[in-house]
């Protein structure tokens, strides 16, 4: 501490932000304006393209010297894109590593308030802001989950929920989304990063599940406020979605479930497949063609980009 009572850029724990981008500047410029404009002081900004046509780090670089730019020559998908910069902020030294979607806004006091919730309690592995709806209604999407391994779901009773006072305070919670978290860099070389096998799509749920058998706990911090316009990227519906969602799932399920709760939960997550197809409409013969490739892949043990289908957005 400087004699004024200031706390010192340098006495304050490194944040490596992390933005992944593939083929989109003009949002994954929003996202990390708003990075820049966090009032946390010792912050390094790496964003990671994913190997976009034409190349973006040079055109993101022209708006943002200060960035570090890794630049992927293909698509390694979201896991290895990911991957990417984690390695890179762990190789700056960074103690915590905030992992962003480019489709997010980050508020001002955003990461000091990540900071603070996971210097206040060193048994986190990871600690998610509060994540918005697009809109002026603040309308929840993420505050806390829970987890059902044997089925291989997790659930979030907040969604959609309007914002009151009740969500500003931190709390353990079984589930974050890998969209706006804190990542201790400790527990990331203890249960190691995200699984590329799995390319994208229950990246997260994998991780974090890892987290907890490796005995760290999850926080949502909810005076660290982001919005974040959920699937943009690849969309929410679609033949790519439902082809890794489907496998990935399946995957999640025999590596975290137990054989007699998974026999048990059949008929629950035959349920859940009903309302999968139900969502994606009945009449959509790329998205079932999709879900039935994504099934036998599994059984087959195909594993990363695999079989999925090239359309990401319906």
């Amino acid at each position: 501490m400087s004699e004024t009572g200031v706390v010192n850029e340098s006495e304050q724990p490194l944040v490596a932000a992390v933005v992944l981008t593939w083929n989109d500047t003009e949002m994954t410029s929003r996202c990390v304006a708003s990075v820049l404009a966090n009032d946390y002081p010792n912050t390094r900004t790496i964003v990671v393209d994913n190997g976009s046509d034409p190349p973006g780090i040079a055109i993101l670089q022209n708006t943002f010297p200060g960035i570090d730019g890794v630049q992927l020559d293909y698509n390694t998908g979201f896991t290895g894109g990911c991957n990417a910069g984690l390695k890179h902020g762990l190789e700056l030294g960074a103690k915590y590593l905030f992992l962003l979607n480019n489709d997010t806004i980050v508020a001002p006091r955003a990461i000091s308030e990540l900071v603070q919730a996971l210097e206040a309690r060193p048994d986190a592995g990871a600690a998610s802001a509060l994540l918005f709806y697009p809109g002026d209604e603040r309308r929840i999407q993420f505050f806390r989950g829970t987890v059902f391994r044997d089925t291989a779901e997790h659930r979030h009773p907040d969604d959609g929920q309007l914002w009151s006072p009740e969500y500003a305070r931190t709390v353990d919670t079984e589930f974050v989304p890998a969209c706006a978290l804190a990542y201790r860099a400790e527990a990331l070389q203890q249960a190691g990063l995200f699984d590329e096998s799995l390319f994208t799509n229950w990246e997260d749920y994998d991780l974090h599940l890892r987290l907890a058998d490796h005995g760290w706990k999850l926080l949502t911090v909810g005076t660290a406020e982001v919005i974040h316009a959920h699937g943009q990227t690849t969309g929410k519906i679609s033949p790519f979605i439902t082809y890794l969602f489907t496998r990935n799932r399946l995957i999640c399920l025999f590596r975290f479930g137990r054989l007699p709760g998974i026999l048990r939960g059949a008929p629950h997550y035959a349920r859940t497949l009903y309302w999968q197809i139900r969502e994606y409409g009945w009449t959509n013969w790329a998205a079932h063609r999709a879900f039935l490739r994504g099934t036998l892949d599994f059984f087959l043990g195909v594993r990363g980009k695999g079989n999925v289908p090239t359309r990401r957005k319906d």
